[in-house]
């Protein structure tokens, strides 16, 4: 090896290296903020997006032939975020005295970070989000020269930098700040779990219990993607992480490769709706809110009623194509399973312990958390890890972060330029004029542009769009705000099962070898709960915890036998294929019993009861599903 190339390796290996301290830095940071305290918010939000981005380049995300150049990358990144960083906590006690101010040197770093941020967002999370925020920079420079009704004023470049740049709006808004505060100690806790193998106890508990069932394999996929979903939170990462394991199986139980698919995604989808964790949006829906509480116990029915849906429609097909389970031989047994893994459980249940019970604020729960995890790694004997192990672990678990904070960044600036101009405030009244003061109709426009802008942007980006401009009008219609924040939330995950940008769906169609476009279409139809639900919690508020305990109870039962004859209608099948007639008859009486109040509770059982009834008759006495 010439000395040219030695250089090079040397040169590699210290790229990695600083990789690994960057990562460890970065989750050692959120670890002890998490229970010592955050710094003051513009600090602590710089130094949040300052490690993340740095872990951009230094991951690999740039895909480069030459060494050499992504080594230049690396280098030149490391350096402008660096100095952007330092400059910026450097000024960070004195530039509230600077209000109304701009140096030459905050338009160059302004300007700098901001064409990096948009340029590794475009990269890490797409084109959608940096898109946008161009889009709202224009805007906010080209005000005077638009039509009345969408111009304003216009502002000035330096105006702008200082809005992004300085403070704690713009790019160092609160978005980031929940991402800093919440949704990163999450995503290590979440990551530091997956590392430690307690995914795998969840697949196998589900499967000793469920796998022997008919069409068994599929079932185990609903039960094991929730629980995995409870510590992921992103549905495309819950299809690779489940679906790997569960899609094969399936397909050797007789499910068809599209069906396969289409239940590792709709239930991986699910999996940013079940608590506690549920994603980055769940947290800055909750810091809007004002209590992550109140939407953990908030989103409980509605995933519940969602699972149950799909876990019907599934009995119903297996019921349909005579799919049996796995042989009793080939499952794992329940109490083995247990009794090797069951410490890996524990630290799931402390958090959920710590935030409902002891309610402690989400980020201490998860610190607790992360400590029981790490003696449970280091003392138990079939675990035990090398503590250099251990800490490469926590290293890689601040890989997820950089995605949340770029997206969280970028939104940034998006929602600061829309209250800059008022035009977030005008699109609210545009949007109420639209539907004629109709609640219904409203919801239906909303539906449509949370679905259109979830396919292009992640979960989060989506949430505090809509969050920003449409649920305001939502609630000055009427609706219950958490179920307005509920409704956009919903929308914009179901975005992954909604073709022709489904991206779980073809994430899962991938592992099936299936057409991806027919894997995306059934696994929408699988979904048709989760397309519901945000339109009867907004009209029953009941189904979110809201009420006294008869009007919950009864919303649960009623949406129960609801979800029991939709999953019919959507398979046509009950003891027999269902013609079309009786199909649409069951999914309107679903339809109502989902509704509240009991006149429509009374017409849905009715209508329920009575095409089963001729269903029973028509096709005879066979074993009921």
């Amino acid at each position: 090896m010439n000395e040219g190339s030695q250089r090079l390796a040397w040169l590699e290996r210290l790229d990695r290296r600083f990789l690994l301290l960057v990562g460890l830095s970065l989750a050692v940071f959120h670890i002890y903020t998490s229970y010592f305290g955050a710094l003051p918010a513009f600090q602590h939000r710089v130094i949040h997006l300052w490690l993340s981005m740095m872990l951009v380049p230094l991951s690999g995300t740039f895909k480069l032939k030459s060494s050499r150049l992504k080594l230049a990358i690396d280098l030149i990144s490391v350096i402008v975020l660096s100095v952007v960083g330092t400059y910026a906590l450097s000024i960070a006690d004195i530039m509230w005295k600077q209000s109304g101010t701009v140096s030459g040197i905050d338009v160059v770093l302004g300007t700098a970070l901001l064409v990096t941020l948009l340029a590794f967002t475009w990269k890490v999370v797409g084109p959608a989000l940096p898109v946008i925020s161009i889009a709202c920079l224009i805007y906010a420079m080209i005000g005077p020269y638009l039509p009345v009704g969408f111009g304003h004023r216009g502002y000035s470049w330096s105006r702008i930098i200082e809005l992004l740049f300085k403070g704690v709006n713009g790019i160092y808004g609160t978005t980031l700040g929940v991402s800093s505060i919440y949704v990163a100690i999450f995503v290590i806790f979440a990551s530091l779990l997956e590392s430690s193998g307690a995914g795998d106890v969840f697949i196998r508990l589900t499967q000793s219990l469920l796998g022997g069932f008919r069409g068994g394999p599929a079932k185990v996929a609903v039960v094991a993607s929730a629980l995995f979903g409870t510590i992921s939170g992103s549905a495309v990462a819950n299809v690779v992480g489940t679906g790997s394991f569960t899609i094969p199986l399936m397909k050797r139980s007789g499910f068809r490769p599209e069906f396969a698919g289409a239940v590792e995604t709709a239930a991986s989808s699910g999996g940013q709706l079940m608590p506690p964790v549920m994603g980055a949006a769940a947290f800055i829906m909750a810091d809007i809110l004002g209590s992550y509480n109140e939407v953990v116990i908030a989103a409980i029915i509605p995933a519940i009623l969602y699972y149950v849906a799909l876990f019907m429609m599934i009995d119903l097909e297996s019921l349909k194509y005579r799919l049996l389970g796995q042989p009793r031989s080939e499952l794992p047994k329940f109490f083995a399973v247990l009794g090797k893994g069951w410490y890996l459980l524990l630290p799931l249940i402390v958090l959920l312990y710590l935030l409902v019970v002891i309610r402690y604020s989400p980020q201490k729960s998860a610190f607790f958390s992360i400590c029981l995890l790490f003696v449970l790694c280091l003392a138990v004997p079939s675990r035990r890890e090398r503590v250099s192990v251990l800490a490469g672990n926590i290293a890689k678990s601040a890989s997820g972060i950089p995605a949340i904070a770029l997206t969280t960044g970028a939104a940034g600036i998006i929602v600061s330029i829309l209250l800059l101009t008022g035009i977030g405030y005008k699109l609210s009244s545009i949007l109420v004029d639209v539907s004629g003061g109709n609640v219904l109709v409203l919801l239906f426009l909303t539906m449509v542009v949370s679905i259109i802008l979830g396919m292009g942007l992640p979960t989060s980006g989506a949430y505090i769009l809509l969050a920003t401009l449409i649920a305001p009008a939502l609630t000055d219609l009427g609706v219950a705000k958490i179920a307005a924040h509920f409704f956009v939330f919903y929308f914009g995950i179901m975005a992954n099962v909604t073709p022709p940008v489904a991206i779980a769906a073809y994430t899962a169609a991938g592992i099936a070898g299936s057409d991806a476009m027919r894997t995306g279409f059934i696994a929408w139809r699988l979904s048709l709960a989760g397309f519901l639900l945000p339109f009867l919690f907004c009209l029953n508020p009941a189904l979110l915890g809201k009420g006294d305990a008869g009007e919950i109870a009864l919303a649960i039962v009623t949406a129960t036998a609801g979800s029991f004859a939709l999953a019919c209608a959507v398979q046509r099948y009950f003891k027999g294929s269902l013609s079309w007639p009786l199909t649409i008859l069951l999914f309107i009486g679903s339809v109502l019993m989902l509704m509240p109040g009991l006149q429509s509770d009374l017409v849905g059982c009715g209508l329920i009861a009575g095409c089963l009834y001729v269903q029973w008759r028509r096709v005879g006495r066979r074993p009921i599903a």
